[in-house]
């Protein structure tokens, strides 16, 4: 699975939040689906999220945050995304890791 692309359709087609201060609200309130974390996510980020996430899978972007922040459509560092709704994306069939 190419995991750019997915990521991709999920914003497109689906429901994202973008950024760790969303992100930990939308994991403290169960809403969201998967969780994903770039690979260079500062340790303290990495496990707020992980504190929070409860049983919700998390998956650890092999790029960096400015590569994640490029694939959300963003010009700066993006760490954490939390999927709500993965929309036409297959997304949620990725492993955890």
């Amino acid at each position: 699975m190419d995991i750019a692309k997915e990521i991709k359709v999920a914003i497109n087609t689906g429901k994202v939040e973008i950024g760790f201060k969303v992100g930990l609200k939308t994991a403290n309130k169960k809403k969201a689906k998967l969780i994903v974390l770039a690979n260079n996510a500062p340790e303290e980020i990495a496990t707020k999220v992980k504190a929070s996430a409860g049983e919700t899978p998390i998956y650890r972007y092999p790029g960096t945050s400015w590569e994640l922040g490029g694939l959300c459509g963003k010009p700066y560092p993006v760490s954490t995304l939390a999927v709500v709704d993965p929309g036409e994306s297959a997304i949620l069939t990725i492993k955890e890791g």
